[in-house]
């Protein structure tokens, strides 16, 4: 473990759904949900190769964990008999 401490994460996720009748015992679900729907870049932890001072402390990469990588979304169709 290191002393150094990266930015953190910030990551808002939705969700969204619906239900739709049919028939009389048949219904229809539509949902939608979205994870870091802002597609705020979140970078991973600082490098901490002490014996490469240009690199020491710096943020390279970008989180790619779920929740924090890039903007993705999901759209679902389910039908309830």
């Amino acid at each position: 473990m290191g002393m150094l401490e990266g930015p953190g994460t910030i990551a808002i996720s939705t969700g969204l759904g619906k239900t739709f009748p049919v028939r009389d015992r048949v219904k229809v679900r539509f949902q939608a949900t979205f994870t870091n729907i802002l597609n705020h870049t979140n970078f991973g932890p600082p490098a901490t190769n002490v014996s490469d001072p240009s690199t020491f402390g710096v943020l390279q990469s970008a989180q790619t964990a779920e929740n924090a990588g890039n903007r993705a979304g999901q759209l679902a169709l389910r039908i309830d008999f």
